[in-house]
């Protein structure tokens, strides 16, 4: 019966290039399907911590992958150095920066590896989820005489790149983003930035934010598999193990804190893993910094609520960061804790305005420590932003922006 009525549902095409897709993306495909959309979501090849058991998922075939990485050779050299590089290590970052400022085409590249999958799946809507799948989407709403909607997760073109990338993908993004009958955002501040940049008259903003549900009574849980006493405060880093977030830094950090009674849990996995290991040992914080493998998304909020607060210590290294509204953001309010933040403008609006943490300099590992000890200080002013958690996760919430979601998506139908 449901696929029946699915049948004769109007049609949404999503594009991603992800393996692991990304929350945002599940997320949206539920919304729309709780309100009557058909969703595909067309994705790179599956590696093996990937959402094989989606049925909406479909994934582009390995030999397109194949042949358009062989249209750009320099990949082929640069797949074989992964191998035995570590992933953001100088060399291979080199490596990869110099292929896709000199030897790569941005938009024929995504083509190559989208188009010929993408025409399978006719939809009345094709979204472009980031600006790597702009163009190919442009082409296929084009083709189909569908709608076509810009969902951009980051301001892509000021990642952490060359000037070179980051000039190339802005022409990528100014030359296909007026073709788009929507473009939504995650965050009011790159919302206002893209409206300027390239004169729109309204991008929309979906934050990131995570399904929310009843709050049970408090989980142990990283106490006990750290053996960390009760009265003992868990302060939770949870995501990638990878460059530019200052994970080497808060692990210096935790070494500098005056007293004990404070721990650390780096919950994720990545290339920094090996090095934060071994940072941990060098220091003798074995006791009070422990490393967590990273959990399917399903579980993540049960482990995230286990701890007391959470920590985002990314630094401004580029427009994208300082902007920045990550998804750990939004689970560590789903999941209650109070947070500490470094002071960039969404972070301060999300926690410091909304009263649920502080924000302040995590530049440094002497910065970082002095923050973390002035957090845990003041039960009262914990349990104050506990309090304000309960309204505030309730407000930002996927239940809420879902709804905004499907608003948006009236004017298709």
């Amino acid at each position: 019966m449901v696929s029946e009525i699915m049948q004769h549902a109007p049609r949404v095409l999503m594009l991603c290039n992800d393996r692991q897709i990304d929350r945002r993306i599940l997320l949206q495909a539920d919304s729309l399907e709780e309100d009557g959309w058909d969703v595909t979501i067309l994705a790179m090849p599956a590696d093996e911590f990937a959402n094989v058991d989606d049925r909406r998922v479909r994934r582009i075939g390995s030999r397109t992958e194949s042949n358009a990485r062989q249209e750009n050779r320099i990949l082929g050299a640069y797949n074989v150095m992964r191998r035995h590089l570590p992933m953001n290590g100088s060399m291979m970052r080199l490596m990869k920066s110099l292929a896709w400022r000199f030897l790569v085409d941005h938009e024929r590249f995504y083509l190559n590896l989208f188009l010929a999958d993408g025409r399978q799946h006719k939809a009345e809507v094709v979204v472009a989820h980031d600006l790597p799948m702009l163009a190919v989407g442009r082409m296929l709403s084009e083709e189909f005489g569908a709608h076509f909607v810009y969902d951009s997760h980051e301001l892509y073109s000021e990642q952490e790149f060359s000037r070179g990338q980051r000039a190339s993908w802005a022409q990528v993004e100014r030359r296909h983003i007026h073709a788009c009958d929507r473009v939504i955002t995650v965050n009011p501040s790159i919302a206002r930035e893209l409206e300027a940049r390239y004169g729109l008259a309204e991008v929309a903003v979906i934050h990131n934010a995570e399904r929310i549900l009843a709050q049970t009574e408090r989980s142990w849980y990283l106490h006990e598999r750290f053996g960390i006493p009760r009265e003992h405060h868990v302060l939770l880093f949870q995501g990638g193990f990878s460059a530019g977030r200052n994970l080497l830094e808060l692990v210096e950090a935790m070494a500098l804190l005056p007293h004990c009674g404070i721990h650390l849990v780096l919950l994720g996995d990545g290339q920094l893993a090996g090095a934060l290991q071994r940072l941990v040992e060098r220091k003798g914080m074995t006791s009070r910094v422990h490393l967590h493998a990273a959990v399917a998304q399903s579980q993540l909020l049960k482990v995230t609520a286990a701890a007391d607060a959470g920590i985002i210590p990314y630094q401004a290294i580029c427009l994208n960061n300082y902007y920045c509204t990550p998804n750990k953001l939004f689970e560590f309010i789903a999941a209650g804790l109070p947070i500490l933040a470094s002071d960039l403008p969404e972070l301060r609006r999300l926690v410091a305005d909304n009263q649920i943490g502080c924000v302040g300099d995590l530049g440094t590992p002497r910065a970082i420590a002095s923050m973390i000890e002035v957090f845990f200080s003041d039960g009262q002013r914990l349990q104050h932003w506990r309090e304000q958690l309960a309204v505030v996760r309730q407000e930002l919430s996927w239940q809420q922006e879902g709804e905004r979601l499907k608003q948006l998506y009236k004017a298709f139908k």
